[in-house]
């Protein structure tokens, strides 16, 4: 600017000698003041303007010896007046390297004739960072006599810089996915780093407790020993920042120690490092809660099948070197299915719970524990002082304690099955395979028992495996024919009604009646499409006797639950009437008591879809499922079949009688056809006869026969079929 105002003056003199020049400024303003009053308010004007300028204005002479310079400059020395200022240089003021380093710099301004312009430098006293532009000061001719300097005071700036690079060097720390307590630790000593005369602390609850630790802490904190009561219970000394978490909670809190001023770029600054903080301790528990559910179960936070496996291959590891013994147990609640449809799943999880939790408390420190889905559990005992079993014994008894559950009391069984490590197996594998069939085996046997594995259960496994997939190649081959039982009326000697029964034709065995393969066909779901090719038999046999010119009578085929309660059920019955081309009413199926017992309302909708197809429907082995005479009275039936182990023991069981006739009793209040199946000697016959029931069903009359046979039946040419 002064450049610009001297090169301007076209009428002004020639510079004198620099060291002549200050008593010849000021000479020169006061002829101004005295002589040319309007040049002199100019003088005065630009003079005021200039010292209004926050910026730092100066001039020096080619000995750095300052000419001229504005209030600030002046006032940023400590001097009252520029008369003080002038003819001093910057070394006198301040003697330092940085002076010097100034010096040199208006001197190679002064050397070249070039500027330097828009320069960062820290200003002399080291408190400030000035943007400094320096030009070279000429005379009228262009001579170098000394130098014009102007500069800005950018200290609010460069903290703001600084704090950005900060932040962003924290964020590149966080991107990078660092361990949390050195990312902490970072935090406290890039803080104390970047905030002049400052200390830093971060304090965290406990994972959950109210109670704050010091987590991390710059140097000057941790050199002072500070304790967190000390941080928290001195605020005047301290200014604390909240460390938020992703659920609106705190973490624990961002402590400074010194003077913050009013700077509002520091406090957003600062906020803005507790929820970077807030966001890392985040990201930790997230790292850890994944960690945790990689090798725990989330519902029971027992191990998974995963840290089962690698703690087990160290349990076992070390039996061999101790020589000492391991068993691993399957354990699995009895009807737990029963509790989640009755109670729902939100109270099958409780009681998952509550059962982890007595497993684990019986369990204690000698051994695993670990949920691997369902209602299944798996637990290896180490060895010690007490044997396997009574400690089974123990977890058992710990189920079996009485609970209440959504407003229910119960009390749970369990199915426990073991195998010795070495000797039922020598890898964890082979123990979970045979843990797993001495637990099958007491399902098998009634549940609620503990098992040891025998190695006659592997070769039946095997067998069974086999078996089923016979099984399932007879499904293939359609290797399932029907034989036939008469249902015979009493009183007429007539026959009223059969009962279609599937024999499997099995290639080697020969024949093997329902008792050999339909629990294993039910297991393996093969029920399904088992059942479907004895329905469609039943019904293309049954038009085919009609054909024939027999008399028409009712076919029943016994449905199983899963049949039952396939989605479909109702339109196979229905492809297979109209593939044989049978009538609806000629058909009647049979299911049994407990089946429509496990779903009452679903049960009946199905029931109304085959009554409206005009089927007929029959509760077979009825007196077993515990129906009540309310329940009952909602099924669409058309008859009910008294179960065989009411009549095995008529006349010589009194309460097989009273059973039987109050069954019979309760067919007719209902309005119900009645047929007794098991008959087979005269007395039954003769008890049933009196109670009332005619229609019977037995080896008395016939057993299953071919379906050759039945037409010699049908027509009377033969009595009886042994």
């Amino acid at each position: 600017m002064q450049q610009a105002a001297v090169e301007a003056d076209d009428k002004a003199p020639a510079l004198p000698e620099a060291d002549d020049l200050t008593s010849r400024l000021r000479r020169a303003g006061d002829l101004l003041r005295s002589h040319e009053p309007g040049l002199a308010d100019r003088y005065d004007w630009l003079e005021a303007m200039i010292n209004h300028v926050p910026d730092y204005i100066y001039a020096k002479d080619l000995d750095g010896r300052f000419l001229f310079a504005n209030a600030a400059v002046v006032s940023n020395n400590g001097l009252d007046s520029v008369q003080e200022l002038i003819g001093l240089t910057d070394f006198d003021l301040h003697p330092s390297k940085a002076a010097e380093e100034i010096a040199a710099i208006e001197r190679r301004v002064m050397d070249s004739g070039e500027p330097d312009l828009g320069v960062e430098e820290l200003s002399l006293k080291g408190n400030r960072w000035l943007m400094m532009s320096r030009v070279p000061l000429k005379d009228k001719t262009g001579k170098v006599m000394g130098v014009v300097g102007a500069s800005r005071d950018i200290s609010a700036r460069k903290r703001a810089e600084l704090l950005m690079k900060a932040q962003a060097r924290l964020l590149q720390t966080l991107a990078r996915g660092a361990n949390l307590s050195p990312f902490l630790k970072e935090v406290a000593d890039l803080l104390e780093e970047v905030i002049q005369g400052a200390a830093a602390a971060i304090l965290l609850h406990r994972r959950g407790g109210e109670a704050l630790h010091l987590a991390a802490a710059s140097p000057t904190t941790r050199a002072a020993s500070v304790l967190p009561s000390d941080i928290v219970g001195i605020p005047a000394l301290w200014r604390c920042f909240a460390i938020p978490s992703g659920e609106g909670e705190q973490h624990g809190l961002l402590a400074i120690h010194g003077s913050l001023g009013q700077d509002a770029s520091l406090s957003e600054f600062l906020v803005g490092v507790a929820q970077t903080i807030g966001i890392a301790i985040d990201r930790h528990h997230d790292a850890e809660r994944i960690a945790f559910l990689a090798e725990h179960d989330a519902l029971t936070g027992l191990p998974n099948r995963t840290l089962l496996d690698r703690k087990l291959a160290g349990i076992l590891e070390l039996a061999i070197e101790s020589a000492s013994e391991v068993a691993v147990v399957f354990l699995d609640l009895d009807n737990f299915k029963l509790v989640n449809d009755s109670l729902g799943h939100a109270v099958g999880d409780t009681l998952l719970q509550v059962v982890a939790n007595r497993i684990s408390e019986a369990v204690g420190q000698g051994g695993l524990v670990s949920r691997v889905g369902g209602d299944e559990f798996i637990i290896a005992l180490q060895q010690t002082d007490e044997d396997f079993l009574p400690r089974l014994t123990r977890i058992r008894n710990a189920i079996g304690q009485p609970l209440t559950l959504a407003g229910m009391a119960m009390q749970l069984t369990c199915s426990m099955g073991m195998a010795r490590f070495l000797a039922h197996g020598k890898t964890a594998a082979e123990l979970f395979v045979n843990a797993d069939m001495a637990m099958y085996c007491v399902k098998e046997s009634g549940r609620n028992g503990i098992r040891t594995f025998e190695p006659a259960m592997a070769e039946n496994a095997r067998l069974k495996l086999g078996r089923t997939e016979e099984l399932r190649r007879a499904v293939e081959l359609d290797e399932f024919v029907l034989h036939f039982q008469p249902q015979k009326d009493m009183q007429t000697g007539e026959v009223i009604g059969l009962e279609a029964l599937v024999r499997w034709n099995h290639p080697t065995d020969g024949l093997l009646f329902p008792a050999d393969f339909i629990p294993l066909a039910e297991e393996s779901g093969l029920i399904v499409p088992i059942g479907d090719a004895v329905l469609r038999k039943a019904c293309q046999q049954a038009e085919e006797w009609q054909a024939m010119g027999l008399p028409a009578v009712t076919i029943g085929v016994n449905m199983s639950a899963r049949q039952f309660q396939e989605s479909g059920m109702t339109r196979q019955v229905a492809a297979a009437l109209a593939e044989s081309g049978l009538e609806p009413r000629w058909l009647e199926i049979e299911v049994t008591e407990s089946l429509l017992m496990r779903d009452v309302h679903g049960a009946v909708a199905k029931m109304n879809e085959l009554n409206d197809l005009g089927v007929s429907l029959a509760i077979d082995d009825f007196g077993t499922g515990y129906s009540n005479l309310s329940t009952l009275k909602s099924f669409p039936l058309s008859r009910l079949k008294i179960d065989r182990s009411f009549i095995t023991d008529i006349p010589g069981d009194a309460d097989d009688m009273a059973i039987t006739s109050a069954i019979i009793s309760l067919a007719r209040t209902l309005e119900l056809d009645v047929i007794a199946e098991g008959v087979e000697t005269e007395e039954q016959a003769h008890f049933l006869s009196v109670a009332g029931c005619f229609a019977v069903q037995g080896y008395l009359f016939s057993r299953p026969v071919p379906a050759g046979q039945i037409p010699l039946l049908m027509q009377g040419r033969a009595t009886k079929v042994d």
